[in-house]
C-alpha cells in the first residue's frame, strides 16, 4: 500500500513538473522579458511616477504613472511582448506626447515587476486590476483610453469588451496569438483571440498597422476588424509600416488625437 502511494506521489510530482515545464516553454516562445533589480533607479521625465498595483496578495506590478493638471483623459497602455519599462521610457516615450496621461504597467516576470505570467487569464486578471487602480486614481470610464501595442492588444481588447472606456486603440494587432506564424500551437495557455473578443465591443475602436509588418502581417489586423461590433470604427494601414516604427510617422500623432478627440 505505501509503495502504491508512494509511486502515486511521484507520478503526480511528474505531472505537475511537465506542466509547469510546458508552461515555461511556452513563456519563452511568446515573452521576451528583461528583469531589473528591485533598487534599479530610472531616470524618469517630468510628471512621472513609479507606482506599485497590487493584482493578488503579495503580487505587485511596477508601473508608471505620467499626469499633468491640464489632462483630461488617460492612456491605459499595454505594452508589447519584450525587455520592460525602461524600453517604454527609451523607445516609446513618444506617447508621453500625445496630450494625455498616461498609466503604463510591466507584466509579471518583467522589470520589478513580481511573479511569473502562466496564463491567459491570469494576464486578463491583471489587466482588469489595472484598469481599476486607474479608476482609484481618479478617472472616470469615460475617460480612459485603452491603448494596445502588439502583444498588449490581446489585453486592451479583453478590457474594452468587460469595462467600460473612451476608446479602444489597438497598434499591430494579431487576430489570436495561434495564428500568428511563429507562435502557431506553440502556446496554447495564451489563446489571446481578439478576433472573438472585438465582436463584444461596443465603443469607438481604431485598429492601426503597417502593411510591410512581418513580426504579425496586416491581415491579423483585418480579421479583427470584420468582427469589430463597434459601430465608430477605422482601419488605417500606413504604406511601408513595419513593427514596431509606427509612431515615428509624423502623420501617427494626428491619426490617434483625431480618432480620441472626434471618432474618426
Amino acid at each position: 500500500m505505501k509503495q502504491i502511494l508512494f509511486m502515486s506521489l511521484i507520478s503526480l510530482f511528474a505531472v505537475s513538473n511537465a506542466f509547469s515545464q510546458t508552461i515555461a516553454e511556452q513563456n519563452k516562445v511568446i515573452f521576451e522579458p528583461v528583469k531589473l533589480a528591485r533598487d534599479y533607479a530610472f531616470q524618469l521625465p517630468p510628471n512621472v511616477e513609479e507606482r506599485k498595483i497590487e493584482v493578488e496578495p503579495k503580487v505587485e506590478l511596477d508601473a508608471l504613472w505620467y499626469h499633468e493638471r491640464s489632462h483630461k483623459k488617460l492612456v491605459l497602455y499595454f505594452q508589447g511582448n519584450a525587455r520592460n519599462l525602461q524600453n517604454f521610457l527609451d523607445n516609446h516615450r513618444m506617447v508621453l506626447g500625445w496630450g494625455y496621461d498616461v498609466l503604463v504597467a510591466d507584466y509579471r516576470g518583467f522589470g520589478k515587476s513580481d511573479g511569473e505570467l502562466s496564463s491567459q487569464e491570469q494576464m486578463f486578471n491583471d489587466a482588469e486590476r489595472v484598469y481599476d487602480y486607474a479608476i482609484k486614481l481618479g478617472y472616470r470610464p469615460e475617460q480612459i483610453i485603452l491603448y494596445g501595442y502588439s502583444l498588449g492588444t490581446g489585453l486592451a481588447a479583453h478590457l474594452a469588451a468587460v469595462r467600460k472606456a473612451h476608446a479602444l486603440i489597438l497598434e499591430s494587432p494579431y487576430s489570436s496569438i495561434g495564428e500568428i506564424a511563429w507562435v502557431g500551437n506553440k502556446a496554447p495557455a495564451y489563446a489571446l483571440n481578439t478576433k472573438e473578443a472585438v465582436k463584444h465591443i461596443k465603443i469607438p475602436t481604431l485598429i492601426v498597422h503597417g502593411d510591410k509588418d512581418d513580426v504579425i502581417t496586416v491581415d491579423h489586423a483585418r480579421r479583427v476588424y470584420e468582427n469589430l461590433a463597434a459601430k465608430a470604427r477605422k482601419l488605417v494601414v500606413i504604406e511601408g509600416g513595419g513593427h514596431g516604427d509606427l509612431r515615428k510617422r509624423p502623420e501617427y500623432q494626428a491619426i490617434i488625437n483625431s480618432w480620441v478627440e472626434d471618432g474618426r
